[in-house]
């Protein structure tokens, strides 16, 4: 695997830096990690072992014709860890492929993707908020809202502190409340005014306050260690 020996994102190995960061821009949350690179820090042994396990159950789930499976991978690719697609269109026509299977997870990041302008899904260590047109993030956020009343949260492979898992992300919560709490006003001047809807803003902190994710699941449980 290409410079996966040497360098990998470290939203893949969460736990192993403890790093300050400022935000990234105005109203955009403050990651819980940064997103840099790792440098001959002597993981490799336990970051190949990791992603080999995470390669493995992406391929028990698509053997299965569990539709996950490919959500996965579509985010795998997303994140650099699986170097198979790099291509932002071809990797998000992978998310579009998994979404069509079934995907909640992709339908989520589809819609988030949209919201954003991004080129590509994924990313979900940081706070979601508009990067190009608002009307783009209007769009996408009606269409993430229905999403999330029948799942409120979205799925990733990571390694924590060396270890394979499942972690898991509350939606309403990530995207950025500055943006989510409100709409825009367009002016006379041609100048826009955010303005706040309480009854909005009731309804997406309810779907992150009610939220009830399953319990972190660990992959290497089969390889001797407990979850």
């Amino acid at each position: 695997m290409k410079h996966m020996h040497t360098r990998i994102s470290s939203y893949l190995v969460r736990g192993m830096l403890a790093l300050a960061t400022a935000a990234m821009l105005s109203g955009c949350m403050a990651p819980a990690y940064v997103a840099t690179k790792i440098e001959g820090m002597g993981n490799d042994r336990t970051l190949n072992k990791g992603i080999k396990r995470l390669r493995q159950y992406i391929g028990e789930l698509q053997a299965k014709g569990d539709p996950q499976g490919d959500y996965y991978y579509a985010l795998g690719n997303s994140d650099g860890w699986i170097e198979d697609v790099k291509d932002p269109k071809a990797i998000t026509a992978l998310f579009e492929r998994a979404a069509a299977k079934g995907s909640m997870d992709a339908r989520i990041l589809l819609a988030l993707q949209e919201a954003m302008g991004k080129p590509m899904p994924g990313r979900l260590d940081y706070g979601q908020s508009p990067r190009e047109s608002l009307e783009g993030w209007e769009s996408g956020l009606a269409k993430l809202l229905p999403l999330l009343q029948q799942q409120c949260y979205a799925r990733r492979l990571v390694i924590d502190e060396g270890r394979p898992k499942v972690d898991y992300y509350t939606i309403a919560y990530k995207v950025w409340p500055h943006f989510r709490d409100g709409y825009y006003r367009r002016n006379a001047d041609g100048t826009r005014t955010l303005l706040k809807d309480v009854e909005r803003q009731k309804l997406w902190e309810g779907i992150h306050r009610q939220c009830l994710m399953p319990q972190r699941e660990f992959l290497d449980v089969d390889l001797g260690r407990k979850g």
